[in-house]
This record gives structure tokens, C-alpha cells and sequence, in this order.
């Protein structure tokens, strides 16, 4: 039986040969998992790196930069708070530092909520169209230009 070769109706607008393939293909063949005795893990070729898809983003990084400062105020306020309420003689001194180390807690759960908030809606909006075009881009592996091809 004789096999009927497919023909490729893309080509490059470079060089125009019609050895093109899509950034998901690209990015599978060039990921390799491997395992041994002691180690495992995924290597990569230099093109499967540059056809790598788009990550969504995580909370983790705003998590621990507003985490932080948020428990330090917080801390230091009620620890605060505990000794207005114990001596109430110190209570004017102690007083205004422990409301600011308060309100600033409070506006760092603010900020880490807008960060959340930001975030989200990176995911939900920006995320999605850049998952698209990578699954619509396509690498010319003779001159290496990438093509958005909708289909």
C-alpha cells in the first residue's frame, strides 16, 4: 500500500519552506522525564524551552510578601493591646502604637485581598487568550520565526 503524504498548506513568511510545526508539538518533543536511582526529573531542548506555554499565575509570592508584615503588626499589636489591657496606667503610651501597628495590619490585608483580586483576574481573563495563542502559534524550524496561524 502506498501512503498518501499529507501536504502542509502553511509555510513561512521568511523563508518559505513548509517545514513549520505547532509550539505544543514543539514543546512535547523537545521534554524529556527521566528517573534514576538517586534523581529524576524533566530536561529540556533550548526550543522546547522557547516554546514553553504560558503559567498561570500563583498566590504563593503575594501570600508571603504580604503574609509577612501582616503577621508581624498583628502580632506586635495584640501583644500591645495585652499589655494596655494588664496596665492600664501605661495606656496612653502604648496606646497610639499599638492602633497604627493595627491599622497597618489592617491595610496589609487590604493590599494582599487587591493582590488576590489582581491575580484572579489575570487567570480568569489574560491567562485563557495567551493559552490560545500558544496552542495557535507555529515555529519555522529552518529560520526559527513564529507565525500566529488562527484556525
Amino acid at each position: 500500500m502506498a501512503s498518501v503524504s499529507q501536504l502542509n498548506p502553511y509555510q513561512c513568511d521568511q523563508c518559505g519552506t513548509t517545514n513549520i510545526v505547532a509550539a505544543p508539538v514543539l514543546y512535547q518533543q523537545g521534554t524529556r522525564a527521566y528517573s534514576g536511582t538517586f534523581s529524576s526529573g524533566t530536561s529540556q531542548s533550548f526550543s522546547a524551552q522557547a516554546a514553553a506555554p504560558p503559567d498561570p499565575r500563583g498566590y504563593g509570592r503575594s501570600l508571603l510578601l504580604w503574609g509577612i508584615p501582616i503577621c508581624f503588626t498583628f502580632f506586635w499589636g495584640f501583644v500591645g493591646l495585652v499589655g494596655i489591657l494588664n496596665r492600664s496606667k501605661s495606656a496612653l503610651a502604648l496606646g497610639n502604637t499599638v492602633t497604627i501597628l493595627l491599622l497597618l495590619g489592617i491595610a496589609c490585608v487590604g493590599g494582599m485581598l487587591l493582590s488576590f483580586r489582581r491575580i484572579a483576574r489575570y487567570n480568569r481573563e489574560v491567562y485563557p487568550r495567551l493559552q490560545w495563542n500558544w496552542e495557535h502559534t507555529y515555529f519555522c524550524r529552518r529560520c526559527g520565526k513564529l507565525r500566529l496561524i488562527p484556525s
